[in-house]
């Protein structure tokens, strides 16, 4: 189960770029035919998993203007951009725990063929990820 939701936040977490990896909530909700009571964790779920890529979203922002002074530079510190991204890691870091919470909330709920529906979908994606 631990790997499994580690690869979904993973998936999720490349959604920010959008593309291909976009998680599509949607999709699975629909392939998943959740029950009411599923229904309801798994809204959750997408919820912090959203809020956790608007923060990732806005952190770029964030530091994309901080990054390129640095590399702007004549003789750019490697340690100043790799000091930006571990903040914005840090920062973040709540926020994917929060949304790996919920998800470990919904994955006892799944049936069988609900986990097997999942793990495709989780697969599919992160087989785009891998080419």
């Amino acid at each position: 189960m631990a790997r499994f939701l580690a690869s979904l936040l993973l998936l999720f977490s490349f959604g920010v770029h959008a593309g291909p990896l976009d998680p599509d909530f949607e999709t699975l909700e629909r392939a998943l035919t959740l029950k009411p009571s599923q229904k309801i964790q798994f809204d959750v779920a997408v919820g912090a998993t959203r809020r956790a890529l608007l923060g990732v979203g806005l952190s770029g922002l964030q530091i994309k203007d901080r990054v390129a002074a640095e590399l702007a530079k004549p003789r750019p510190d490697l340690n100043v951009i790799y000091e930006i991204h571990e903040q914005v890691v840090e920062q973040n870091k709540p926020l994917f725990r929060e949304a790996k919470d919920e998800w470990s909330r919904l994955y006892p709920l799944l049936d069988d063929e609900q986990v097997a529906i999942a793990r495709r979908y989780v697969e599919s994606k992160l087989s785009l990820l891998l080419r």
